[in-house]
Order: C-alpha cells, then structure tokens, then sequence
C-alpha cells in the first residue's frame, strides 16, 4: 500500500515536459517516427547516443523534431522508486521530408 500512494503521488507531482525543433514550413505529409533517448543522474550522464538527425532522415531533411518526458518516461523513472533521479528516459519524435530547397 505505501509503495502504490508513493507512485502514485511521484506520477501526479511530476510534470511532464516537450520541445517542439520546427525547420521551415510544416507540410504534413511525412511519416513520424520516434524512440527513446536515455540519460542519467539527473540527465547529466547520457546512455544513448547524441540523436543524429542527418543520419535518421538518411538523405532528406528534417522537419520537425519533438522530445518530449511522456507518461510511458515517468513510468519507467519511476519504476526505479526511490531511485527516480537515477534514470531518465526521454522519447524523441522526428519526422523527415523531401527537399523544398530545390
């Protein structure tokens, strides 16, 4: 019982958190793809790799990058209960396109 009140008050006292990275106009017609980025300590250590857009979207351009702390993070930082500070897994959105520069 006192291990659920204490999820349960780390679920609804932790915020969630998203930055939105917008390269030109949206045009909507890409494919979304994402995946989680891990950090540690306070996401002062990194368990992944940096995100390399360059070569996630191959030979296209990006166009629009979202990273974002969801509900599915703080589940997974909090499964580590009293640990939370110990893990922190981020979930990055990008989205590619074809070139517009042409």
């Amino acid at each position: 019982m006192k291990v659920t009140f204490i999820l349960l008050i780390s679920l609804f006292t932790g915020a969630c958190s998203t930055m939105n990275f917008v390269n030109g106009p949206v045009l909507g017609d890409t494919v979304k793809r994402e995946q989680w980025h891990h950090d540690a300590l306070f996401s002062l250590i990194e368990l992944s790799q940096p995100f390399n857009v360059t070569y996630f979207c191959d030979d296209k351009q990006w166009e629009k990058i979202t990273i974002e702390l969801s509900t599915p993070n703080a589940l997974a930082s909090a499964s580590l209960t009293p640990y939370t500070f110990v893990y922190n897994p981020w979930t990055i959105e990008y989205q590619c396109r074809d070139s517009i520069d042409n």
